[in-house]
């Protein structure tokens, strides 16, 4: 028997290997599933995050639909899943919010989603400000692989000289402008 003490003899490999791997979406295409596979596991451990993982890709996992209580604040912060301390009690004492275990190393912390919100706001609305040309270029650098922050600083680089050469011709217009405003002064003076 396979369960007898002391019986180590009988150990056996799978029998009939999968000819493929586990795909948790292969004929699912739920929302749901495609929400669950793009979760990100900030605030835990090492440990805890490949356990979490593990979860995700054998469709273990199993979202929150209403928020849990935080162990050390009492509070019903706790949004995510398995988790039991929320992000503000683990980012200020360096906690797992999964295990709860102080941990030596730094743990990558969410970015609030407000923050992130704002930021992404703000990035669309300078994208919408630039010139067709600069904006095309963009969009280029993006499809080269470049992150966004560099392509935003290769174009910042290039609008500096155009807005230097616009300088110079705000300063014509200033020109043009007082130009006419003499003509319109001579104007007014022959029809008086």
């Amino acid at each position: 028997m396979s369960c007898q003490k002391g019986n180590i003899s009988r150990k056996r490999t799978q029998k009939y290997q999968n000819a493929t791997t586990f795909k948790n979406n292969l004929y699912d295409t739920s929302k749901s599933t495609k929400d669950i596979n793009s979760i990100e596991h900030k605030g835990v451990c090492e440990h805890c995050k490949q356990v979490l993982e593990w979860r995700v890709h054998f469709r273990k996992y199993k979202p929150l639909t209403q928020p849990k209580k935080c162990v050390r604040c009492h509070q019903k912060n706790v949004i995510r899943a398995y988790y039991i301390i929320c992000d503000d009690c683990g980012a200020k004492d360096n906690l797992c919010c999964k295990c709860g275990q102080s941990q030596d190393t730094p743990i990558q912390r969410p970015v609030p989603a407000v923050e992130e919100e704002r930021e992404q706001a703000e990035f669309e609305i300078d994208i919408k400000l630039l010139r067709e040309r600069q904006r095309r270029k963009f969009y280029r650098l993006m499809k080269q692989g470049m992150s966004g922050e560099e392509a935003r600083a290769q174009l910042n680089v290039s609008s500096n000289k155009k807005s230097n050469n616009d300088d110079d011709n705000d300063d014509d217009d200033d020109d043009d402008e007082n130009y006419i405003d003499d003509d319109s002064d001579i104007d007014e003076d022959k029809l008086t």
